[in-house]
């Protein structure tokens, strides 16, 4: 791929890390949205907005501690995290094995959510109101989206994003840009600027053509529409174990 314009997109496996993982982040996103009841699964600022409105209306109901609830969850995995870390410390052989188990793994729940999603949908568990019933599925999905968000924070580029596109990756990304206008600035800065811009461009367009395709697939193929996600995850997956499979050999 080297002297090609995709090379110039996904100069390095670290950056088709990023965009990957924002493709797959709209993917996931556009679907908790329509089917979860607007269950932002990687945003918690927008469930915590959620959840405050419908705490606001005075009834004290499921739905209205849905989102709350989102949170909560969102938190213990947050906490339980470094403890599971310093309870089961992993040696790694190379670099690239760290990546290797955790999209492993995130093939695994996205494979998972899809079919408990369908299951749901299929008898009638997904209908107008979020019941306790989905939460086993929303934990899935924020399992998921925490596992993808330390992966595109370790991703090796230097500019680290969320998995989601949040606003501060449009600020960057505007700030940058505008910023090549100055012409004081030296070339090589100029230069700088210019390709991480265009970065958080490219964050911002994979995580939109992920929402993109989903959402039209989803007319007809509701959860499974994201079998697309998944099938790029796990070749991507497949091609992270090479990786680490030809860094031990050179290691040895």
């Amino acid at each position: 791929m080297r002297h090609t314009p995709l090379h110039r997109i996904y100069r390095t496996l670290n950056h088709e890390i990023h965009y990957l993982m924002s493709f797959i982040g709209g993917c996931l996103e556009i679907v908790s949205f329509m089917f979860l009841y607007k269950a932002l699964i990687g945003y918690m600022t927008a469930n915590m907005i959620f959840g405050i409105a419908a705490l606001a209306q005075g009834r004290m109901n499921f739905e209205s501690c849905y989102h709350i609830a989102i949170i909560v969850i969102w938190m213990s995995l947050a906490a339980l995290h470094p403890l599971l870390v310093s309870r089961y410390p992993v040696r790694l052989t190379s670099p690239w094995q760290g990546y290797a188990l955790a999209l492993s793994l995130n093939c695994l729940l996205l494979l998972a959510f899809m079919l408990l999603g369908a299951a749901l949908a299929r008898h009638g568990q997904i209908g107008h109101q979020p019941t306790p019933a989905v939460l086993p599925l929303v934990t899935l999905g924020l399992v998921f989206m925490y596992i993808q968000n330390f992966v595109i924070k370790h991703g090796g580029t230097r500019q680290p994003t969320a998995t989601s596109v949040v606003t501060t990756v449009y600020v960057l990304m505007v700030s940058r840009l505008f910023a090549l206008c100055d012409r004081q600035r030296q070339r090589r800065e100029r230069l700088a600027l210019y390709h991480e811009g265009r970065h958080y461009l490219l964050v911002i367009t994979h995580f939109f053509v992920g929402a993109w395709l989903t959402a039209l697939l989803s007319r007809q193929l509701g959860f499974y529409s994201l079998l697309p996600a998944w099938l790029a995850l796990l070749l991507f997956t497949l091609r992270i174990w090479q990786r680490h499979r030809r860094q031990r050999g050179e290691a040895q």
